[in-house]
C-alpha cells in the first residue's frame, strides 16, 4: 500500500468510472458491510460444544452487493496509458490485500485460495506472482499495512492532545473508531488468522508490542523524562521503561485488547466506540507505578528451548505419575479407570509436545508415542490431533479454575481476600503445570476458533467471580465493563510471562495481579493493603 496518507476523494479514472480512495490508500468499506455485524448484545460467551471437531468450522458466506464488490475492485486501464507503473503496482497490491481481507473474513485463511484473490482482486495470476510469493506472503504484507496504519491512527490522536490523561482517551477512541469502521482488518491485527502459520501470529505479536509502546509513551512522557534528568543528574543511565510501569500498562492495554476483540469476534464493533469512556474511567483507576510492596517480577524472554529430538519434560509431578503403560493382558483394574489414564496421558502428552515444538509439529505419532498408547487407543478417544488438543485445553481450563474456585470459596463472606486466595491459587497451579499452562495460555490463539471459544468461556467465569466487587461495602463505583475488560488485563499478562517460559516467576505476580483486580472497586490504598498479604509463602 502507499505509503503517502490521502485523503477521503472521489477520482474520476480514465475509465470514467469513480473510483473511491481513502486515507490509508484500501477502498472504504461501504456502510452495508459496517453494519452487518450489529446485532443483540450477547450476555456471555456460548458454552462449547464438545463434539464439535476443532478447524472444521464452515466458511461464512455473507451477503455482498455485486456492484460494491465491482465498483471496490475496479481495475486500472489496460493498455497504452500514462499511469505510473508504481502507481499500477500499489494499485494491484492495494486490490489483492483488501481481497485477502475480506476473504479471510468470510472464509477463513486456509479456504482462500490464489484463484479467489486474483478473480475478486481483478489481477492476473502472472501479476499476482510478480507481486507476493505466495498466500502467506501477500497476508504478512496485509498485517503490516493495517499495524502500521492502526499505530498512526493512535499516535496522531494522541500527539493531538496536551495531557496524559487527554491522549489515553484520545488514542483509545480513535483506535475503537477505526475498529468500528474496518472490522475485518482490525479483526487481523487483534486476533490474528487460524491457518496462517507461526510468522504470522509472530507478526502479530511484534505489531501489538510496537503499539504497547506507543501507548507507554503517551502515557508516561513526564515520568520518562524526570527519570531522565535523575538520571543523568548523578552520572548514571537509567532506563525510560520500569517493570511496574510495563505492568501497569500491560494491564490496560490487555483490558482495552480483550474487550475489542470480543466484540469483532461478536460482530458488535460498532458498540467500541461508546466503550470507550467507560474504557477509560476502568483506566484510570490504576496508577502509572504499582504502590511499594507489589513489585512485578521482571520479564527475561528465554523462549522455547530448541527440540533436538530427546524428551524435554517440562510435565507436572501429577502428570508423570501418570506415565507408562498399564499391564497388559488379564487384570483387575476397572475399564474406567484405565479410560481415564490414558486419557489424561494423551492430554499430557499434547501439551507437552505443543509447548516444546509448537501447535504446527503436533502429530498423532508423537502423541501416541509419548503418552503410551496405541494409535487405535488415541482415536477411540480423540478423532483428530484437533481434537486431542481441545482435550489439553479443557483439562487445563478446568483444573486451573476448579483449584482458584476452591481457594476463593474459603472465604466467602471476605471477596477481597478470597478473591486474592483465588488468585494465588490460580498461579501456583500454572507456575506446576507449565505444559498446560503454555498451551491453555499461549498456543490456544493459533488453534481453531472453538479453542477460543472454550477460552472466552473461561474468561467469563473468571470475570464472574469479580463481579461481587460491585456489592462490596464501601467500595467504589467500578464501570460495567471492568470485569470483563480485567480478566482480559490478568489474562495478557500471564500471557506474557508463560510466552518467555517464566513460570518459576508466576507466584510472584500475586500482589500485583490481586492488586490490578481489586483497586477498581476498593480504590487504590485497600487494594494495596489487600494485595500486599497476597505475596506466596517462600518457595523451597
Amino acid at each position: 500500500m502507499g505509503s503517502k496518507v490521502r485523503s477521503t476523494t472521489t477520482k474520476r479514472r480514465s475509465d470514467g468510472e469513480p473510483a473511491v480512495a481513502t486515507s490509508n490508500g484500501m477502498a472504504k468499506p461501504a456502510e452495508a458491510r459496517a453494519k452487518r455485524g450489529r446485532g443483540s448484545r450477547a450476555t456471555a460467551p456460548s458454552a462449547p460444544i464438545e463434539n464439535d471437531v476443532a478447524g472444521e468450522a464452515q466458511p461464512r458466506e455473507l451477503p455482498r452487493a455485486k456492484d460494491e464488490r465491482s465498483g471496490r475492485y475496479r481495475r486500472l486501464p489496460t493498455g497504452a496509458h500514462s499511469l505510473d507503473p508504481e502507481e499500477v503496482r500499489r494499485d494491484q497490491r492495494e486490490r489483492l490485500q483488501l481481497a485477502l481481507i475480506e476473504l479471510i473474513a468470510e472464509r477463513g485463511f486456509q479456504a482462500v485460495r490464489i484463484l479467489d484473490l486474483t478473480k475478486l482482486a481483478r489481477v492476473s495470476r502472472p501479476t499476482f506472482y510478480s507481486l507476493y510469493k505466495d498466500k502467506e506472503d501477500l497476508f504478512l504484507a496485509a498485517f503490516d499495512e493495517i499495524a502500521k496504519r492502526s499505530e498512526r491512527v493512535v499516535g496522531e490522536a494522541y500527539l493531538g492532545q496536551d495531557t496524559p490523561g487527554r491522549r489515553l482517551s484520545a488514542a483509545m477512541l480513535a483506535f475503537a473508531e477505526l475498529a468500528a469502521a474496518e472490522p475485518e482488518a482490525v479483526s487481523l491485527l487483534v486476533l490474528g488468522a487460524f491457518g496462517a502459520g507461526p510468522r504470522a501470529f509472530e507478526h502479530r505479536n511484534r505489531s501489538l508490542e510496537a503499539l504497547e509502546r506507543t501507548i507507554y509513551d503517551s502515557i508516561l512522557p513526564a515520568t520518562a523524562a524526570g527519570s531522565a534528568r535523575k538520571g543523568a543528574a548523578r552520572g548514571r543511565p537509567t532506563r525510560k521503561r520500569h517493570v511496574d510501569t510495563d505492568l501497569s500498562v500491560r494491564m490496560v492495554l490487555g483490558g482495552i485488547r480483550e474487550v475489542t476483540a470480543a466484540r469483532l469476534r461478536e460482530h458488535r464493533a460498532d458498540e467500541l466506540p461508546g466503550l470507550t469512556q467507560e474504557l477509560f474511567v476502568w483506566a484510570a483507576t490504576y496508577p502509572t507505578k504499582l504502590p511499594a510492596g507489589l513489585e512485578a517480577p521482571p520479564v527475561a524472554r528465554r523462549g522455547r528451548p530448541e527440540y533436538d529430538g530427546s524428551t524435554l519434560r517440562r510435565s507436572s509431578e501429577r502428570a508423570r505419575q501418570a506415565e507408562g503403560r498399564l499391564p497388559s493382558g488379564r487384570h483387575d483394574l476397572p475399564r474406567q479407570f484405565i479410560v481415564k489414564n490414558q486419557r489424561e496421558r494423551i492430554v499430557d502428552a499434547t501439551a507437552e509436545i505443543v509447548a516444546e515444538k509448537g501447535l504446527s509439529a503436533l502429530t498423532i505419532p508423537d502423541i501416541a508415542r509419548r503418552a503410551n498408547v496405541s494409535h487405535q487407543t488415541f482415536y477411540e478417544m480423540y478423532p483428530t490431533k484437533q481434537d486431542a488438543f481441545l482435550g489439553a485445553q479443557k483439562v487445563g481450563l478446568h483444573q486451573a479454575l476448579g483449584i482458584a474456585i476452591e481457594a476463593y470459596d474459603a472465604y466467602p463472606d471476605d471477596w477481597p481476600r478470597g478473591a486474592a486466595a483465588g488468585l494465588r491459587a490460580l498461579l501456583g497451579y500454572l507456575a506446576s503445570e507449565p505444559a498446560h499452562a503454555h498451551l491453555t495460555v499461549v498456543d490456544t490463539f493459533a488453534a481453531s476458533p472453538l479453542a477460543i471459544e472454550i477460552r472466552d468461556t473461561a474468561m467469563a467465569a473468571f470475570a464472574a467471580y469479580i463481579q461481587p466487587g460491585f456489592h462490596y461495602p464501601l467500595g467504589r463505583d467500578a464501570p460495567k465493563i471492568a470485569p470483563e475488560a480485567i480478566a482480559g488485563g490478568v489474562w495478557q499478562i500471564l500471557h506474557h510471562y508463560v510466552e518467555h517460559d517464566m513460570f518459576d516467576e508466576l507466584p510472584d505476580l500475586a500482589p500485583p495481579i490481586t492488586f490490578f483486580v481489586l483497586a477498581p472497586f476498593l480504590g487504590s490504598k485497600e487494594a494495596a493493603k489487600v494485595a500486599r498479604k497476597s505475596k506466596p509463602s517462600a518457595r523451597k
